[in-house]
């Protein structure tokens, strides 16, 4: 098989398996009130992150309606679990169909929690910080 090929081949088999690969199950016991921990890979940031770097601030005063329309507003996003004050929601990459999981909680307190990471691979180029910080200017604006 001719390099170019090969690469074809290989770039169309590891397409596939992004496209049907999902995340593990949440590894928190109650997705209302615990946000997944973030690994060790620099593919993932959260409302509550020990590192600063990977901490992010989320606006106060919101409610679930605003919250899921504000998600909702993000290409190839799907609403994978939800209860009364909290979202688990998967966002499809267009060219190779990577799949992000986010998890949000609104706190009693009126805070949100929220973790977005990615299902695989090491390094998400900052993908899963610019849709928060998106998602959570949408929240801003209203």
């Amino acid at each position: 098989m001719r390099p170019r090929h090969a690469f074809a081949a290989a770039l169309f088999i590891l397409t596939m398996a992004a496209a049907h690969a999902g995340c593990e199950p949440a590894t928190t016991a109650d997705p209302a009130h615990d946000l997944p921990p973030c690994g060790d890979r620099p593919n993932c940031v959260s409302t509550e992150h020990p590192d600063p770097a990977r901490r992010m601030l989320a606006p106060p005063g919101l409610d679930l309606p605003r919250l899921r329309a504000a998600i909702l507003a993000e290409p190839r996003s799907t609403i994978i679990g939800e209860g009364d004050q909290w979202l688990r929601v998967h966002f499809r990459s267009r060219l190779f169909g990577f799949i992000d999981e986010a998890h949000f909680i609104l706190r009693p307190d009126g805070t949100l929690a929220a973790r977005s990471g990615a299902c695989s691979g090491y390094s998400d180029f900052g993908v899963n910080r610019r849709r928060l910080e998106r998602i959570f200017e949408r929240l801003n604006a209203r």
